[in-house]
C-alpha cells in the first residue's frame, strides 16, 4: 500500500517536500482540492508508476514506512495499482467514446478462441519463472548476508586490533560497515603480509621510545704516546746522565770509560788529580737527577695509559642497553656492542701489559725490560654501527607519530587488502545473482503482460456490454445510453436510442469511462487478490449533475470496498460531503485510535481526508498536501468554506498560503450569494448586475468588472497562475459589496465560520 510519496526534484507543480510526513494516506482516502491545486498532476504521476514508466525520480513510502527509491522510468513497488485519470481515458477509451467512428478497444477472433488454453500454459510458465526468481532472490540474499558478515567481521578486527592505539579514531562509528565495504571495494594492488602485520602490531605495543645520547668515538691518544715506549724502557740513569755530553762526543766516550776505570780510586789515572768526596758527591747528584728523570717520564706515560684504559672501560659501560633501542634496531646494536667489548678487552689487555712494564721501570729506572706487544692499539676502533643505530633510534623518536601512523596503516592495509579480492568476488557473484533474479522477474512480467492480453481477448462480450448498460441506467436513472458489441464482434460501441451515441457530454463521457474502468478492474486477474491492489480515481464526478454525483458516490463505495486501498481525488464539494457522511463512523473510530496513541493507526489510518492546494514559491505555483480544514468537515456547504478562506486571505495577505485560490473563491462566494439574493435572474453576471444597481451611483461597479474579468468557472488543472496580491483590493471589495448588500447575512456567515467581521473595517 501507499502511505505517501515524495519527489527527488521538481516536476510540474510538485516538488520535494510537498507531502508532509505526518499526513499519511489511509486504506480509504479522499483528497479534496480546487482546480489548479495539482490533483491531476499527482494522479498522472501515480498513473506513470502504475504503467511501470515513472515520469520522474520519486520515493515511495509504504504502509510500514519502508521507503523505496524509484528512478525516472522505474517500476512501481506495489503488487498492482490502477489509476483512472483524464489521460487514462484518452489513452484507453478515446476512440470508444467517439460513438459511430469508434475503433476496436479489445479484439476478438482466433486469439479469443485460443485464449483459455493459452491462459493455462502461461499461468504455469509464470509460476515457474516466479519460482526461479524466488530462488535467485534467496541466493542473492544469502550472498548479500555473506558480504555483510565479511564486512562486520573486518570491522570487528579493525576495532579490536587498533582501537587500543587510538581510542577515538578506530571506532565502529568511524569504520562503519558501509565505509568498510567501500574500502574493500576500492583496495587495489598488493598488501602487507602476515609477518609485516604481526611486526607492526608488535612495534605499536612497545610504547613511546626515549631519546638516547649519541655514541662518540673512544680515546686513542695512548697509541701515539707509546711510540717512544721502547726508547724509554732502554734508558738507564747512566745513559741519561751521559746524554748531557752529547755536544762533545769525545768527552762523552772518555767519561763513560773513565767511570768504569776509576771505580774505587782516589786519584785520576790520567791527570793524577785527587778525586775527593766533594767531587764524588757532585757526580752522584748528576746521576741521581737522571734517575728521577727516567722515573718521571715513566710515571707520566703510565698515567696516560691508565687514563685511557679507564676511559675505554667507562666508555663501554656507558653504552645504552640494547633494550632501550627500538626493537628492530636491537639485533644489529647487540652485535656491535659485543664486537666493541672484544675490541675494548684487547686494548685494555695491551694497556695493562704496558702498565706492568712502566710500573717496573718506575720501581727501578736502571732496568731495561722489553716493550710488550701493543700493536692492537694502532688499529682503529670502529663505532659506526653503534653510532648509526643510536642515530636511527633517535630519528624514530623524532618521527614517532609518523612511524606510528605508518604502522597503523600497515595493520589496516593488511586487514583490508587480505579480504578485498574475496569481497570483490562476492560482490560480483551478488551482481550475477541480481541479474539472474531480474532476468527471471522480467521474463515473468512479460509473460504476465501476455497473460493480460490473453485475458483481455475474452473481455469484449455481450454480457459485459449489458453490464455496462445497466450501470449507466443505475447512475442516470434512465436508459438513454447503452453499450453494445459491434456487428463484427470486435469492439464496443455506445448508442443513444437506436443510433450511434455521438456527441457525448462531458458528464456522460466521464461516467461511461469510469464505469468501464471499474468493471474492467473487476474482470481483470492480476497477481494477488483485490486486497493487495491500489485504485486511484481522479475527479470521478466531473460535469455530473447532483443526482448523478449521488449515484456515482454510492457506486464507488460498493465497487471499491473489496480493494486493499483506494484514493479518490475530487474538486466536487458535494461528493466530498457524501464521502464524509459515508465514512463518519469509520473515520471516528480511526481518530479515536489515533488519539489513544495506536501506532499502526497513526502510521496508516483506515480513513483519511486530505486537502490539496496551491501556494506561491518564488513566484511559481507549487502544490501542497495538508489536513482537510475543520470548516470543510463541519459545514454542509462549500459556500461557508469559501467564505472563510476569502476572509482569511484578506486578514493575512502577506503569508496566506492559498493566495492562488482567492480570485476564484471570491467569485464562487458571490455566485452563491447572488443566486440567493437575485433568484429571478438565471445568469450570474445578470444577478450581480441587479445587486450592483441597487446602490445609487453604482459604487460597486468595480466588483462586477472584477468578476467578469476573473470568470474562470471550473477550468482545468492547467489554469494560468494568478497573482492574488495584485487583485487583493478587488477581493476585499467583493466582501465589502456583500456586506453592503446584506450586512445581517454577512455577519451571520462570520459567526458560522468563526471569522472576525472587523476584518473589514
Amino acid at each position: 500500500m501507499l502511505r505517501r510519496l515524495d519527489l527527488r526534484g521538481a516536476w510540474r507543480s510538485l516538488d520535494t517536500g510537498f507531502w508532509p510526513d505526518d499526513l499519511p494516506l489511509g486504506c480509504r482516502t479522499i483528497v479534496y482540492g480546487h482546480n489548479g491545486s495539482g490533483k491531476s498532476t499527482l494522479a498522472e504521476l501515480l498513473l506513470s508508476l502504475a504503467e511501470s514508466d515513472c515520469v520522474t525520480s520519486v520515493v515511495w513510502e509504504d504502509e510500514n514506512k519502508r521507503r523505496s527509491s524509484i528512478e525516472a522510468g522505474g517500476v512501481c513497488p506495489s503488487v498492482s495499482m490502477a489509476v483512472f485519470t483524464r489521460k487514462w481515458v484518452e489513452t484507453n477509451l478515446s476512440a470508444f467514446l467517439d460513438g459511430a467512428s469508434a475503433s476496436a478497444i479489445v479484439t476478438l477472433g482466433k486469439e479469443a478462441i485460443d485464449a483459455k488454453a493459452e491462459e493455462g500454459r502461461l499461468a504455469q510458465e509464470i509460476d515457474k519463472l516466479r519460482d526461479d526468481a524466488k530462488e535467485a532472490d534467496m541466493q542473492q540474499k544469502a550472498a548479500a548476508d555473506e558480504i555483510d558478515q565479511l564486512a562486520h567481521d573486518l570491522q570487528d578486527r579493525i576495532v579490536s586490533e587498533l582501537k587500543e592505539f587510538d581510542y577515538n579514531y578506530f571506532t565502529k562509528n568511524r569504520f562503519s560497515v558501509p565505509r568498510v565495504k567501500d574500502d574493500l571495494r576500492k583496495y587495489k594492488g598488493g598488501f602487507p603480509d602476515n609477518n609485516s602485520h604481526a611486526e607492526a602490531l608488535k612495534r605499536l605495543g612497545e610504547g613511546t621510545p626515549l631519546p638516547l645520547p649519541e655514541v662518540v668515538s673512544p680515546p686513542t691518544d695512548a697509541a701515539n704516546r707509546l711510540t717512544r715506549l721502547p726508547e724509554l724502557l732502554a734508558e738507564t740513569p747512566t745513559r741519561v746522565a751521559i746524554q748531557a755530553l752529547e755536544s762533545n762526543p769525545s768527552a762523552q766516550a772518555w767519561v763513560e770509560q773513565g767511570l768504569q776505570l776509576h771505580e774505587g780510586l782516589d786519584h785520576c789515572l790520567f791527570c793524577s788529580g785527587r778525586i775527593d768526596n766533594a767531587r764524588r758527591e757532585q757526580l752522584a747528584r748528576h746521576f741521581d737527577e737522571s734517575w728521577l728523570q727516567i722515573r718521571n717520564k715513566s710515571k707520566t706515560l703510565l698515567a696516560t695509559v691508565t687514563s685511557e684504559k679507564e676511559t675505554l672501560i667507562a666508555w663501554h659501560a656507558a653504552l645504552p642497553s640494547a633494550t632501550s633501542l627500538a626493537s628492530e634496531l636491537q639485533p644489529a646494536y647487540k652485535a656491535a656492542v659485543t664486537q666493541a667489548k672484544t675490541d675494548i678487552d684487547n686494548r685494555v689487555a695491551a694497556l695493562v701489559a704496558v702498565e706492568k712494564v712502566l710500573d717496573d721501570k718506575m720501581a727501578d729506572p736502571g732496568i731495561t725490560p722489553d716493550a710488550p706487544d701493543w700493536s692492537t692499539l694502532d688499529s682503529p676502533l670502529s663505532v659506526t654501527v653503534l653510532a648509526q643505530t643510536v642515530t636511527e633510534h633517535n630519528n624514530q623518536v623524532r618521527r614517532h607519530a609518523q612511524i606510528t601512523a605508518e604502522r597503523k596503516q600497515t595493520v589496516l592495509d593488511h586487514l583490508v587488502g587480505a579480504q578485498s579480492e574475496v569481497f570483490r568476488e562476492l560482490e560480483e557473484h551478488l551482481r550475477e545473482l541480481a541479474e539472474k533474479s531480474e532476468t527471471a522477474r522480467n521474463a515473468a512480467d512479460l509473460a504476465d503482460r501476455r497473460l493480460d492480453q490473453v485475458r483481455q481477448a475474452q473481455f469484449t462480450t455481450t454480457a459485459m456490454a449489458d453490464t455496462l448498460t445497466r450501470d449507466l441506467a443505475r447512475v442516470y436513472g434512465k436508459n438513454h445510453l447503452r453499450v453494445a458489441v459491434t456487428p463484427d464482434g470486435k469492439s464496443y460501441a455506445c448508442r443513444r436510442g437506436g443510433k450511434p451515441g455521438t456527441d457525448l457530454s462531458d458528464g456522460e463521457r466521464t461516467t461511461l469511462s469510469l464505469l468501464y474502468f471499474l468493471r474492467k478492474l473487476e474482470d481483470e486477474q492480476v497477481p494477488g487478490d483485490h486486497a493487495q491492489r491500489i485504485v486511484v480515481i481522479d475527479d470521478p464526478s466531473s460535469s455530473l449533475d447532483r443526482e448523478a454525483v449521488f449515484a456515482t458516490h454510492q457506486w464507488l463505495i460498493d465497487t471499491l470496498k473489496g480493494f486493499g486501498q483506494y484514493i479518490i481525488l475530487t474538486h466536487d464539494f458535494s461528493l466530498l460531503r457524501l464521502f464524509i457522511k459515508s465514512y463518519k463512523n469509520a473515520w471516528g473510530k480511526s481518530m479515536s485510535k489515533i488519539s489513544k496513541g495506536d501506532t499502526n493507526e497513526i502510521c496508516f489510518p483506515k480513513v483519511s481526508f486530505l486537502e490539496m492546494y496551491a501556494v506561491a514559491v518564488d513566484g511559481e505555483r507549487r502544490s501542497r498536501i495538508g489536513k482537510l480544514p475543520r470548516v470543510l468537515l463541519n459545514n454542509t456547504s462549500e459556500y461557508a468554506y469559501l467564505f472563510s478562506m476569502v476572509m482569511a486571505g484578506i486578514a493575512d495577505t502577506d503569508n496566506y498560503e492559498r493566495l492562488f485560490l482567492l480570485p476564484n473563491a471570491a467569485r464562487r462566494v458571490l455566485e452563491v450569494f447572488a443566486s440567493y439574493k437575485a433568484p429571478h435572474r438565471t445568469d450570474f453576471l445578470q444577478q450581480l448586475e441587479v445587486l450592483v444597481e441597487t446602490h445609487q451611483g453604482e459604487p460597486y461597479r468595480d466588483v462586477y468588472d472584477f468578476c467578469n474579468r476573473f470568470s474562470h468557472g471550473e477550468g482545468s488543472e492547467s489554469i494560468d497562475v494568478l497573482d492574488a496580491r495584485t487583485v487583493y483590493g478587488q477581493i476585499r471589495r467583493c466582501m465589502e459589496f456583500m456586506r453592503a448588500v446584506d450586512r445581517e447575512h454577512f455577519e451571520r456567515m462570520c459567526t458560522a465560520t468563526g471569522t472576525d467581521p472587523s476584518t473589514l473595517p
